[in-house]
């Protein structure tokens, strides 16, 4: 006799019910942040937590990452995915859970996807223990999300090349978002993301004294030429339906007051939705950058490709949606506007269909929203349940949907 369907209401009755247990590992983990690629405790608690669940694991993925499989019926291969990094800020909260670590925290929110995915973990695992679980699940626990290492790559760069997302039918992801209240999330098909590139630009003139510019070319002078020509290609250079922006996050030249220096130093990055777009951006800050030769300087300018634009595929966000609006209601799973933040899920989703749901995590009491990348990020813990409701209800109806 068949297995009645399984309901996305009943999955997040269930994660309400282990909703304590989520948080303990969230502030766990928020208690103990590490930097990238150097996981190992949190790994080590993934590990642990896993094994007691009954979850088959291979450790030492993509160096600090833990994959765990679960297997229930014949159905779909879906996969799960959480990053596990934390960011070098020092925690300005006051919480009795602080970041223990002075010059570390967990303020992207990756603390609370790696107790999601144990949460979500859990609840399939008992489906599979049921007998109801009617495909399998990798479990991604991943490092390094926000760092590369010293060949440039990134915990889900590396995921991918060592062969964690093989065989999977679909691979869903979720982030926190501080701009979305509690209890509402969101996704779109296509570019939800952008591409990320940086950049290292020098402007060399030749320098002298304060007093006898003329007998210098200053290149502070230079870079000011070049920094207005950078911000014009974004609104005359590429198609204003087209989205993008180059900001210049660093400049430095000089050491002293009276003394016109060689060299002008500054770095960014460079962010797009297409290949053509990121294409057009990287040949126009070149073109830009010509200014100072034109005024009789040089320059030395190193594009590095950093994370491809993070696209999803449109059934699995309709799937990842649907599953989410029908515990929340339709009117709080949304489509969501493009951003031009970046993340490396993207690699992930060039390889299976993919889904990247945003989790509101916004208290509407707060006094003001605290946003990610900051010494003060806090989130509303009863997104914790939402989100491991989310993870497990999205695997289980493209399974039930596609077996």
């Amino acid at each position: 006799m068949s297995q009645p369907p399984i309901s996305s209401a009943e999955l997040y009755a269930r994660a309400k019910a282990i909703q304590p247990k989520i948080q303990a590992w969230r502030r766990e983990i928020h208690r103990h942040p590490e930097l990238s690629f150097t996981e190992h405790r949190t790994s080590g608690l993934v590990n642990a937590e896993l094994i007691s669940l009954g979850v088959q694991t291979d450790t030492e993925v993509a160096k600090t990452g833990v994959v765990g499989h679960i297997r229930g019926g014949d159905g779909p291969t879906v996969g799960l995915r959480a990053d596990m990094d934390a960011l070098p800020i020092t925690e300005e909260n006051g919480s009795v859970f602080d970041s223990g670590r002075p010059g570390i925290m967990h303020a992207c929110g990756h603390d609370a996807h790696t107790a999601m995915l144990l949460g979500a973990a859990t609840l399939l695992k008992e489906l599979a223990d049921e007998g109801r679980l009617p495909g399998r699940v990798r479990l991604l626990f991943q490092p390094s999300e926000e760092a590369s290492d010293d060949e440039g790559k990134s915990g889900g760069m590396r995921m991918v090349e060592e062969g964690a997302l093989e065989g999977l039918d679909a691979v869903f992801g979720i982030h926190v978002d501080p701009t979305r209240d509690v209890g509402v999330v969101a996704s779109r098909p296509g570019p939800l993301m952008a591409a990320a590139d940086e950049f290292e630009l020098t402007i060399r003139g030749y320098g002298g004294h304060a007093a006898r510019p003329q007998a210098a070319n200053d290149p502070i002078v230079l870079a000011s030429n070049v920094i207005q020509a950078i911000h014009q290609i974004v609104s005359r250079r590429i198609d204003p339906i087209e989205s993008g922006v180059i900001t210049i996050g660093q400049i430095h030249g000089g050491t002293v007051n009276n003394v016109i220096p060689d060299t002008v130093y500054l770095n960014g990055t460079i962010r797009s939705f297409t290949p053509t777009t990121r294409q057009l951006l990287h040949d126009e800050l070149r073109r830009a950058c010509g200014v100072a030769e034109a005024l009789g300087g040089s320059f030395d300018l190193k594009i590095k490709l950093g994370y491809p634009p993070t696209v999803l595929d449109p059934e699995a966000v309709a799937v990842s949606l649907a599953a989410v609006g029908e515990f929340l209601g339709e009117e709080k799973s949304q489509i969501a506007t493009p951003v031009m933040g970046a993340e490396d899920f993207s690699y992930m989703a060039q390889v299976a269909p993919g889904s990247f749901l945003r989790l509101g995590t916004h208290n509407p009491a707060w006094p003001k929203r605290y946003f990610v990348h900051t010494s003060t990020f806090r989130m509303d813990e009863d997104a914790l349940s939402i989100g491991a409701a989310a993870l497990a209800a999205s695997a289980v109806k493209w399974m039930q949907e596609k077996r």
